[in-house]
């Protein structure tokens, strides 16, 4: 229907609460002390940008059997770019924001992957303790 700004911001916004999501799965399956309580006062702030980066580094490091081999780049990396250009197109601006049909769309097919690979990861973090 020609709202690729409404698609995108409302993507970016469903991209954030399948993150946090996932930082509470992570968060309950950390063993290590030291790392559970950095971890929460990351989650405690406001700011998305930290939890970003915990996580991105803590997914490096896991080098178990059955955690998906491209939960880093499907985890964090797309979450990052979901959450930029919602960031871009919701805030106030002199000139009014665009994106164009072909960007929403692929978005919107980009969105149901990152979904599938966070979900994996979540069961994963379930069955098995970092």
């Amino acid at each position: 229907r020609g709202n690729h700004i409404a698609a995108t911001v409302m993507l970016g916004i469903a991209a954030e609460r399948v993150f946090l999501l996932l930082c509470d799965s992570l968060l309950a399956a950390l063993q290590d002390a030291g790392e559970k309580k950095k971890l929460q006062q990351v989650l405690d702030r406001r700011t998305m940008k930290p939890k970003l980066d915990w996580v991105n580094q803590k997914f490096q490091s896991i080098r178990a059997p059955g955690f998906p081999d491209n939960a880093t780049i499907m985890v964090t990396t797309v979450y990052d770019l979901l959450r930029f250009q919602r960031n871009e197109l919701g805030h106030p601006r002199e000139t009014p924001p665009s994106i164009s049909r072909a960007d929403a769309f692929v978005n919107l097919q980009v969105f149901p992957r990152y979904c599938v690979v966070a979900e994996q990861v979540r069961t994963f973090l379930a069955f098995q303790p970092v």
